[in-house]
């Protein structure tokens, strides 16, 4: 064969490659959604009697113009809302139920079944993307990536990082520390590492970003839900937290807080940290300033701290007793963040029982107490994709924003039967009031047909 030839060979196969490229981009599957109100996120406005077309996994135009079809399949919203996916930026996906029954009870593949089902749920509750706060989620984010198995995209924080007592120290009373142990038990191994000291706050912290870690969260202070770390106790020094800070800047991401009072938080900011979580006892004007002052974002939450006679039957008795000044300095902090105008993102908490993890959407209904239905889409959309562009190269979706509905965006679109913006309580109930849920471009739930 000459080289003529041969040269002659690989030009035509190239150009039947190229060829072959551009048509199979021109087949990517197309959803054009027509006469919709599009709810503008960043804005917190609505465009009225929109277009949007929907090319493989992005959103390719938005438009009041007519837009041609060119062979999509359309539907007709007939004046319905179109709102982005729902993102909720503190969940436990990872923790189905109780962390004393995963860590002592429970066979790590029962867990994962658990776990599978509640991705498939919060996906159909119209949570397109998470930003879980804590526990060993790189599995369940690989799977769903892959489209092994359905859910929501997943910012995985992986181990929980905290200190001998703190919030993320799971060990029964009597349960001896891991230094006087040979072996850790299981929780400790894979969900939470205790870790004390300038080296091993680095040391767990790198190790957390080895194993897939889009951010990294530790703990500032004592939490609810664990029954040796009193709420007004303030963890880790300036320099351990200051630790963990620099070793994810290094590999271009941030840190989470769990902090409720004003000292964590103060402490938090000092030491570089712009991700916030809680924050519920926030006392002071002065606090809230810092937060707005440094261009951090506060994460709280309001749903777990004004619970209802259902979520008091499913909850742990000790853990109500112990949440009791959560719950009585809640109007305070709403006035304190609505005084300064403050940003909040939004993130729901609920862990430990299918029954609890359920309620997920009754934050919209909470929030609707003290902000408008625009205000609380906001939230759910704009501000929380804030926290999770802060990943940077970590981030795992690198091909558009996330939570907007814009050209160029992923194509995460729930279809609401009414004006969630008048009524957010329309959001309370998915099944019935979410018509088409879209993810990646891919719709997993259509009510209308066709």
């Amino acid at each position: 064969m000459t080289v003529v030839l041969v040269r002659a060979i690989l030009a035509s196969t190239l150009s039947f490659l190229l060829a072959f490229g551009v048509a199979a981009q021109d087949e990517l599957p197309r959803t054009l959604f027509v006469d919709v109100d599009v709810f503008d996120s960043e804005s917190a406005a609505v465009i009225e009697n929109a277009n949007v077309l929907v090319e493989g996994n992005l959103i390719a135009r938005v438009s009041i113009d007519p837009i041609e079809p060119n062979g999509a399949v359309i539907i007709d919203g007939q004046g319905r809302t179109l709102i982005p996916g729902l993102i909720d930026g503190h969940n436990h996906i990872m923790l189905p139920t109780s962390p004393l029954a995963l860590a002592y009870n429970l066979h790590w593949s029962y867990t994962g079944a658990l776990v599978t089902r509640e991705a498939e749920r919060m996906l159909m509750r119209g949570f397109t993307t998470l930003r879980d706060a804590g526990g060993p989620s790189y599995g369940i984010a690989k799977a769903i990536d892959e489209g092994i198995v359905p859910g929501p995209r997943i910012f995985s924080s992986g181990h929980w990082i905290g200190q001998t007592s703190g919030h993320f120290d799971f060990r029964l009373y009597n349960d001896t520390h891991h230094r006087q142990r040979t072996e850790r038990t299981a929780f400790e191994r894979e969900w939470s590492f205790i870790a004390d000291g300038v080296s091993e706050v680095r040391a767990a912290t790198r190790e957390v970003l080895r194993l897939g870690a889009t951010q990294i969260k530790i703990s500032l202070g004592g939490g609810n839900s664990t029954p040796y770390d009193p709420l007004d106790t303030t963890h880790y020094s300036p320099e351990e937290i200051r630790a963990a800070v620099e070793a994810a800047e290094d590999w271009n991401t941030y840190v989470i807080v769990h902090a409720y009072t004003d000292e964590s938080v103060i402490r938090a900011l000092k030491g570089g940290v712009k991700s916030i979580d809680h924050g519920n006892m926030i006392f002071e004007e002065e606090t809230i300033r810092a937060i707005r002052d440094a261009g951090a974002i506060l994460n709280p939450q309001f749903l777990i701290f004004t619970p209802d006679e259902n979520m008091l039957a499913a909850g742990d008795p000790a853990t109500i007793e112990k949440g009791a000044p959560l719950r009585d300095n809640v109007e305070n902090y709403v006035a304190l963040i609505k005084k300064y105008d403050l940003p909040i993102a939004f993130g729901v908490d609920l862990f430990g029982a299918p029954e609890l993890m359920a309620m997920q959407n009754l934050e919209f209904e909470r929030r609707g107490r003290w902000w408008s239905g625009a205000e609380v889409l906001q939230q759910a959309t704009f501000n929380t994709a804030k926290l999770l562009e802060m990943s940077g190269p970590r981030n795992p979706y690198q091909q558009g924003p996330l939570g907007v509905i814009e050209a160029g965006a992923y194509a995460d679109l729930i279809l609401v039967d009414g004006d969630p913006v008048e009524d957010i309580n329309l959001l309370v109930d998915p099944e019935a009031n979410f018509l088409i849920i879209m993810k990646d471009g891919v719709i997993y739930k259509n009510t209308l047909g066709g």
